[in-house]
């Protein structure tokens, strides 16, 4: 009562204008809100259908209700739950995938598993769990599938889930926009600071499907100061987050020289004049240095990094002795694992721009002695200004990191600077310059460290030995020819890997491609298994040459289009939440994780089948999507195969070209991959041979 009377005693100064004037402001201020409240009831009912793409209702209301230009994480609670699928319609889907995979034999194996496993009450149980857990957190699926397909895996990182990507395609085939190495370092560094600026400050907007259905961000503002740490049984992402009005670093790497090179003090970015100098400095005094027990110069220092190529449990074990007793290494290492990302000045010449295979493999993997293969991301420049990146992702997938990369390549570009669509954040630059402090590493006590490094050397040769990578591209051929053959532009290229896996293989195989579940709360990925009954059935008819035959050219053609519609249908399903894979996986994680015996389903032959062929599509404009495509992009980037004999495929359509990064893994593998690369082209050839 006290307070009311004191409420009314103030409302009694005021005058009757005064009290109406501050009654329409409440009342103004109250409609606001509810209105603003209205809004996010209207566009979270529509987001629950809209991703669909069918509900017209639903993305009416997100086309004038959800903002033209929404900010990063607005949208982030709005977004849908994946849905957890019925185990029947999961089951029905696995079978249809593996069929045209396996012998009759074991596809009847698979088929009494399956029906095994649905009839069981261990399946209502195992559903129940997954129910569960999607009642319970944002995402049912994304915790389990970031702990058990990265950070419980011990292989290497490098030429395992790490992945790559280029330079621009005008510096990759002609003269680099900034020939000098080190100037180009520092301009992309300050890209790099103004995307991570947009992203902190939320100017960076929610991207959207089709410009109208958002989709989750969440990933973003982990791009920059993420770092795996290894674990004996499990690793940890660790983000340093870098306080309003702090200091920032990157970690610069100058051969197995390590230096702590400062790009924000006190909340002030720093221009890239004095970046320019601190690196310039740095690359001198590494150099410069003299010959210790490790090597002189640039290698006069320990190679801790090589390190981080090793099987996880032991780098987790080098890490921990490391460490131990030595302030020194422990202020080292929380140097390196506080840093936004790595930039190395590498030291090996390119073959830019007569062919890209040495750039591609440094960025791939390299010789292990130049990278800290746990960052975000490392920024490598070679001695010809030209750059590739290598990421670790496993805070989120290729087209976050890859959305960043595109922005500070068109902000670092002299001739693409004017088509940037963010322009450079404001705020004042640091006045003074820095110093790149070099980082030391105490060794002397660590018995074995000599012994580590000879062994992480030796496994990493082994390792990259099996492995090797390269381009495809065809630079007269594009989304655009591909349309007006009636035929989906993603499920042309798989039917050509489907033709090159038949004659490299000679036989089909397990296929994965990424689906993207971003529409959903903390969505990642699900798996296309591209190699339907009736993408097999086209690539052997091609195979056979019956397009050569009389009349077979138009029933080749049939087989196509109808592999097309196939592809496209469950594509759809998959990043619609109605995939089966992770679905069936995460069934047999809750067996495993709650202590119960694992079904027979997952013991079978089909289930267990390898993907020999991993593939995935990525995006290389998400931006810039009016500009000149040459100009602005990059010529992609690549990741290693699944399997222990097995091929990697990333590809990237563009209205009028498309590139590819083929890896292959073998014991001949640069062979083998110069043959899988030649089996691409000739399919995809023949198949545009088929349209003229």
């Amino acid at each position: 009562m006290g307070e009311l009377s004191v409420t009314g005693g103030m409302m009694g100064w005021l005058t009757s204008k005064s009290k109406e004037a501050l009654l329409l402001c409440v009342g103004t201020l109250s409609s606001f809100w509810l209105v603003q409240v209205l809004r996010r009831i209207l566009v979270k009912f529509a987001l629950k259908k809209a991703y669909k793409g069918k509900d017209k209702l639903s993305l009416l209301i997100l086309k004038f209700l959800g903002g033209n230009e929404s900010r990063l994480l607005e949208m982030q609670d709005l977004l849908p739950q994946l849905p957890v699928p019925p185990v029947e319609r999961s089951l029905k889907k696995w079978l249809a995938s593996v069929e045209p995979l396996v012998t009759p034999k074991q596809f009847e194996d698979a088929k009494a598993a399956a029906k095994e496993f649905e009839d069981s009450e261990q399946s209502k149980t195992l559903q129940k769990v997954l129910q569960q857990r999607a009642a319970k957190m944002p995402n049912w699926l994304t915790d389990w599938w970031v702990e058990f397909a990265y950070l419980r895996q011990r292989g290497p990182l490098p030429t395992g889930s790490n992945f790559y990507s280029t330079d621009q395609y005008e510096n990759m085939y002609g003269d680099v926009c900034t020939p000098d190495p080190i100037r180009r370092a520092s301009d992309l560094i300050v890209g790099h600071l103004d995307f991570k600026q947009h992203v902190d400050e939320e100017r960076k907007v929610c991207q959207k499907i089709g410009g109208v259905v958002p989709i989750c961000m969440e990933g973003f503002p982990l791009v920059h100061g993420t770092t795996r740490i290894p674990g004996e049984t499990c690793d940890v992402l660790k983000t340093h987050i870098v306080p309003p009005g702090g200091d920032a670093h990157v970690l610069l790497m100058v051969g197995s020289t390590m230096f702590k090179l400062p790009v924000q003090v006190k909340g002030q970015r720093l221009t890239s004049e004095s970046l320019e100098i601190a690196i310039r400095d740095a690359v001198k005094e590494a150099k410069e240095a003299e010959e210790t027990q490790f090597g002189q110069g640039a290698y006069a220092q320990p190679n801790v990094s090589l390190l981080t190529t090793r099987e996880r449990t032991e780098w987790a074990r080098n890490r921990a002795l490391l460490m131990t007793g030595s302030a020194v290494n422990c202020e080292s290492m929380d140097v390196v694992e506080q840093a936004l990302f790595t930039v190395v000045m590498h030291d090996v010449a390119t073959d830019c721009p007569k062919s890209n295979r040495i750039l591609i493999n440094e960025a791939f993997h390299g010789d292990g002695t130049r990278m800290w293969y746990d960052k975000c991301f490392n920024l490598i420049v070679f001695p010809d200004a030209r750059v590739a990146w290598h990421y670790e992702h496993t805070y989120a997938d290729a087209p976050v990191p890859g959305c960043g990369v595109e922005h500070a390549l068109v902000a670092a570009n002299p001739r693409t600077n004017y088509l940037r669509i963010h322009q450079e954040p404001k705020g004042k630059r640091y006045a003074g310059q820095v110093k790149a402090k070099l980082l030391k590493w105490e060794t002397d006590n660590v018995s074995d460290f000599a012994n580590w490094i000879s062994k992480a050397r030796a496994e990493f040769s082994e390792l990259t030995s099996t492995i090797a990578a390269g381009p495809v591209n065809f630079y007269d051929f594009g989304i655009n020819n591909i349309k007006l053959f009636k035929v989906s532009p993603d499920a042309f290229c798989q039917a050509a890997l489907q033709v090159a896996s038949y004659r490299y293989f000679a036989r089909h195989v397990l296929t994965y491609e990424s689906a993207s579940l971003r529409a959903f709360k903390r969505g990642r990925t699900d798996t296309i298994r591209s190699a339907t009954s009736e993408m097999t059935a086209f690539a052997r008819a091609f195979c056979e040459n019956q397009h050569c035959r009389e009349g077979g050219k138009d029933k080749v053609i049939q087989l196509l289009r109808a592999a097309s519609d196939t592809h496209s249908r469950i594509s759809k399903e998959a990043a619609q939440g109605e995939g089966f894979d992770r679905h069936l996986l995460c069934l047999k994680l809750a067996a495993v994780t709650t202590g119960a015996s694992v079904p027979r389903l997952f013991e079978t032959d089909a289930w267990n089948l390898e993907f020999e062929l991993a593939t995935s599509q990525s995006p290389i404009l998400q931006e810039h999507l009016k500009a000149p495509s040459p100009t602005v992009c990059t010529q992609g980037g690549g990741f290693g195969p699944t399997s222990s004999r097995g091929v990697g495929v990333s590809y990237h359509p563009l209205r009028d070209r498309i590139c590819f990064h083929i890896s292959v893994r073998s014991n001949n593998a640069a062979q083998d991959q110069e043959l899988f690369a030649s089996y691409l082209q000739e399919a995809f050839a023949g198949m545009r041979g088929l349209f003229q």
